[in-house]
């Protein structure tokens, strides 16, 4: 239905199919024409009082313009009567406004045009509407014939406009939603009175109108008003996603988004717009061609707008990408030590020439060397921890650091073959150091770990293991972190000293290699923009895919099938028998690909030479991509060699098993699917950091030896790979700054990659700003110094930590003792929500048990690390577990703060059991499907033999329409339309379950039972 408000209602008959656009614009401009040419005078104000009132009053020279409420009218005519009029209704206290126009409109000043306007009406075409128009002359719904007689026009023009009597006739017809076209707002506004009707303006004056009118159609929509929404996001490549199926506590729970700021050229963003919706018209129009080069336009606009999608898409590529660079570091002056150095040797390596330069070094530049051997036999977390507690217990004071040389230890592990002795044995250094307290910073040396130049071969890739491995020790334990040093395979003098002088150096450089030309650091860069002149890879032959059933592999092998890989050969651990196999392989084989799926552990080194023997002689091997990996993530307090083993075997063993009995191969590409968490590291994945720093230091030692090889650590994809699993939306990497990747970009980043001839890249779409604040919030890092977009965000993270520390101190020591530990409490729950993601502080119970709000042990060590860094404190990796709520723990701050070391501890009710009591059952309960909600019910539902089957419920989010299939053997959906339900699952109370809502957002029905 169609309502306007004076010249609006011309506007609405042109939309209702009235008159052709020619005719319409003819019929406005003659009136606003006519108006204008009439002598100016006469006014319009606006009245607050009822028709009824106003009507008494007027004149022959005065007449009602418009009813617009019951009590709001406007008067219309002679200046001098009409403002007299409205002072007469002003001195009863009734509001009265003057309009701002040039004339009276629908007044008797109106008459001289009439005449002339009938003439232009008559000269024009009318039609039937198609839609319904409400009549601002009678208030009610126009007849057809009343809007094709060009005397309605005319009356039109003089009487009043009556648009409260129109409301009233919407109303009637149940009406309840009034979108309106044109500026300010100024309908909605007046149309206030009108009912329960809900006024949607288009557009805001001072907003954009593509958000007003976005808005606008959005909020007609949750009122029950069908849109089209294919077409309005047609061209954008948007989808339809499931929302949560239960309602939370009326908190927002969606990511907030940042707009970018705007630089681009309007004129040049519309040229590219209409060249992508294949508009020629529009082309045509902003490029000023001539009719006749219109016909040629239409037939380029395709070609133009896959060259515009693939520039768009390398370009994206390419802001992903980022290359690791070592920076020389000048030797300074003489370093000095002081205090007691711990230093761990492997057992049978006391010998070794580092280990002894080492001691040697650290005793001559004023260290007092504590030696510690760790052997096979007392390795383990426990007694190494009660060894360092015993040594540092018959010291004079602190220690003042911990070298480690663990890693020259590599040998398999006894019972561990894919763990390193020198691996395992600084996780348990790593434990044992915080369980004896030493809060002295660990320093890890190793030897060909990295590669600092193309000339520089890794000697000792799986040394690079302890990199991946210190990484995340600083962000997990960046209290009692010092650092990493690579050294060269045999001391001198210079390179004791460059050691020494990394040890003895404050720690915010912490990954340095020693090398006989100086000292480089890390740093993380750009990688150039691939220019047109690299080398294409053209995939040919067979080219194999380990983990290639999975998410990742599935898309590489599509991407090789489509640029020509004549036979594809995708290994798991599942074969044919992994979900989608079947479906994967069809797919490829349509592809024009030859597809082999097998089963095969490519850690097994057996299997996979056998594997590799079956090759075709006609389709021989040419390339290897090795995309498979698994995850057991934990934080470091609760790791062991045999979760490592579980990690470094599929992605370290594999990759070690690929190399070694592909090099006899023609291979034009090797290439390593590892993660950002190796390179840059990621609390909680210690294991998997280790597997893939050992990937990147293979592909630089292959690269070395004239072998092709290329490394991709790849940031998190959307909707693919083990982070999606883990974090299905992508909010809680988008939170600390990893937003997952498009596939399609990702797969081109991937092939610019391996056409760029790098050794190792990381492709990753980060957030800077969000990023380096919490990469850097712990502890000083000077990885990320050299990208610009990071480094003003380092700036007042983790270097400042002392000062804000003492300048939290002094604020606590100022406070009333009885205002102390609430300003604690207080603080302690502003970290738990920044932990767990809540809105503020008041979403976090000041006496619930951290475990019940939602904690793990990750979230634990974010909150002690947190704490520690604003309070200045030496917190207990136990911090949460010792005091379970956040008044415990406040009352535990306030006790520290004031430099006691008591721990105020909760008390633990225990429960005695008497022996002889038999097994009692106090209480029970249960939920089934055919509404059994007791015992009783359940029971009922037994002996009764009643039918607990049901459709399929309609709360769970499911594609009730798609699910349903009668093959039995179709994959993804049921060939039954009813099953045993419990059908209030979705009415789930996350917090009564402790549940945080980080949490709950990934858990599906499913998880909820």
């Amino acid at each position: 239905v169609l309502l306007g408000h004076s010249i609006g209602e011309l506007a609405a008959a042109y939309v209702a199919g009235v008159w052709s656009l020619e005719d319409a614009c003819v019929l406005v401009a003659a009136r606003g024409r006519l108006m204008q040419a009439l002598p100016a005078g006469g006014a319009m104000v606006a009245v607050q009082a009822s028709e009824a009132e106003v009507a008494e009053a007027l004149t022959d020279a005065v007449s009602i313009a418009a009813v617009n409420g019951p009590e709001s009218v406007v008067i219309s005519g002679d200046e001098r009567q009409v403002l007299e009029i409205s002072e007469r209704f002003a001195e009863q206290g009734r509001k009265t406004k003057r309009l701002t126009v040039s004339h009276a409109f629908h007044s008797p000043l109106m008459e001289p045009m009439l005449a002339e306007f009938r003439r232009v009406a008559e000269g024009l075409s009318y039609q039937a509407p198609r839609i319904a128009v409400v009549s601002n002359v009678t208030g009610a719904t126009a007849g057809a014939e009343d809007l094709r007689d060009p005397e309605y026009w005319v009356r039109h023009v003089r009487e009043a406009v009556r648009f409260a009597d129109g409301m009233r006739t919407l109303a009637e017809q149940g009406v309840r939603t009034l979108i309106e076209l044109g500026p300010e707002g100024v309908l909605s506004a007046m149309g206030q009175d009108a009912g329960d009707a809900q006024f949607v303006p288009a557009l805001r004056s001072g907003s954009p109108e593509a958000q007003t009118l976005t808005a606008a159609v959005a909020h007609a929509h949750v009122r029950g008003v069908p849109v089209d929404w294919a077409a309005f996001f047609a061209g954008r490549g948007a989808r339809p996603v499931q929302l949560p199926t239960y309602a939370f506590q009326r908190e927002r729970y969606w990511p907030e988004r940042t707009p970018a700021a705007d630089t681009a050229d309007p004129a040049d963003a519309a040229f590219w717009d209409a060249v992508e919706r294949a508009d020629a018209g529009t082309v045509a129009e902003v490029l000023e061609l001539a009719e006749d080069d219109r016909a040629s336009l239409t037939a380029a606009l395709p070609a133009l707008a896959s060259w515009r999608r693939r520039h768009r898409t390398r370009h994206v590529a390419d802001s992903w990408r980022y290359r690791i660079a070592w920076q020389p570091l000048a030797d300074g002056p003489e370093p000095v030590l002081s205090g007691t150095w711990l230093a761990v040797l492997p057992q049978g390596l006391e010998g070794h020439p580092w280990a002894a330069g080492c001691l040697r070094s650290l005793t001559v530049r004023g260290a007092r060397t504590l030696p510690i051997v760790v052997g096979t036999a007392d390795g383990e977390r426990a007694p190494l921890a009660e060894r360092i507690a015993s040594a540092v217990a018959e010291t004079d004071g602190p220690v003042a650091g911990v070298v480690s040389l663990l890693a020259l230890a590599d040998a398999p592990h006894a019972q561990q073959p894919a763990v390193s002795q020198g691996l395992a044995a600084t996780l348990a250094l790593v434990q044992a150091l915080g369980d004896a307290e030493v809060a002295a910073p660990l320093w890890c040396l190793t030897t060909g770990a990295v590669s600092t130049s193309p000339a520089d071969r890794p000697a000792h890739p799986g040394q690079a293991q302890i990199w991946g491995l210190g990484r995340v020790i600083a962000l997990e334990h960046p209290d009692r972190w010092g650092g990493l040093v690579d050294l060269p395979e045999t001391p001198d003098e210079r390179s004791l000293t460059r050691l020494t002088a990394a040890l003895s150096d404050p720690a915010f450089e912490d990954q340095l290699a020693v090398r006989a030309s100086g000292t480089a650091v890390r740093r993380l860069t750009r990688a150039p923009r691939e220019t047109a002149d690299a080398t294409p890879w053209q995939p040919h032959g067979t080219v194999l895919v380990t983990g290639g059933t999975g998410a990742l592999g599935a898309e590489v092998a599509r991407w090789l099938a489509r640029d020509g890989a004549g036979h594809l050969l995708l290994t798991s651990r599942r074969g044919p028998a992994a979900d989608g196999a079947a479906e994967l392989r069809d797919e490829l084989i349509a592809l024009g690909a030859d597809v082999t799926i097998a089963a095969c552990d490519a850690a097994d080194r057996t299997a996979l030479a056998a594997l590799l023997a079956a090759v075709p002689a006609e389709q021989p091997l040419t390339a290897v991509v090795h995309a498979a990996g698994v995850l057991d993530d934990g934080v470091l307090d609760g790791q062991t060699p045999e979760r490592f083993a579980r990690v470094l075997r599929p992605k370290a063993d594999a990759a070690r098993n690929l190399h070694e009995l592909t090099a006899d191969h023609d291979l034009a590409a090797f290439v390593l699917f590892s993660s950002v968490a190796g390179t840059l590291g990621n609390a909680g994945q210690a294991n998997y950091a280790a597997a893939n720093a050992y990937l990147d230091a293979l592909a630089e030692q292959r690269r070395a030896d004239g072998l092709p090889a290329t490394t991709i650590a790849w940031g998190p994809w959307a909707g693919a790979g083990m982070a999606a699993a883990e974090d299905p939306d992508g909010d809680r990497l988008r939170r600390i700054g990893l937003a997952p990747m498009d596939r399609d970009t990702a797969v081109e980043a991937l092939r610019r990659t391996v056409e760029g001839g790098a050794a190792v890249t990381a492709v990753a779409d980060i957030d800077w700003a969000r990023f380096a604040e919490v990469f850097a919030a712990q502890r000083p890092s000077a990885l990320l110094s050299d990208l610009p977009e990071a480094r003003g965000h380092l700036a007042g993270s983790g270097g400042q930590v002392t000062d804000q520390a003492a300048e939290w101190r002094l604020r606590i020591a100022a406070l009333p003792e009885n205002e102390r530990e609430p300003a604690l409490l207080e603080l302690v729950r502003e970290q738990v929500a920044l932990v767990l993601g809540h809105a503020s502080a008041a979403a976090v119970p000041a006496d619930k048990a951290f475990k019940d709000t939602g904690f793990d042990s990750l979230a634990a060590v974010q909150l002690r690390n947190r704490l520690g860094q604003v309070t200045g404190l030496r917190l207990p990796a136990t911090l949460v577990f010792d005091h379970p709520t956040p008044t415990a723990l406040a009352r535990f701050l306030t006790a520290e703060s004031a430099g006691s070391t008591t721990a105020v501890t909760v008390p633990q009710a225990a429960v005695a059991a008497a022996g002889t009591e038999p097994i009692a059952i106090v209480a029970m309960a249960c939920r089934y499907p055919g509404a059994a909600a007791s015992p009783e019910e359940l029971w009922r539902l037994v002996t009764d033999g009643a039918d607990a089957i049901s459709g399929f419920p309609t709360d769970r989010g499911w594609d009730l329409s798609g699910l349903y299939h009668p093959d039995p053997d179709h994959q993804g959906t049921s060939y039954t339309r009813e099953g045993g339900f419990l059908h209030e699952a979705a009415g789930f109370d996350a917090g009564f379950f402790g549940i945080s809502p980080r949490e709950a957002l990934a858990m599906d029905p499913q998880q909820r039972l």
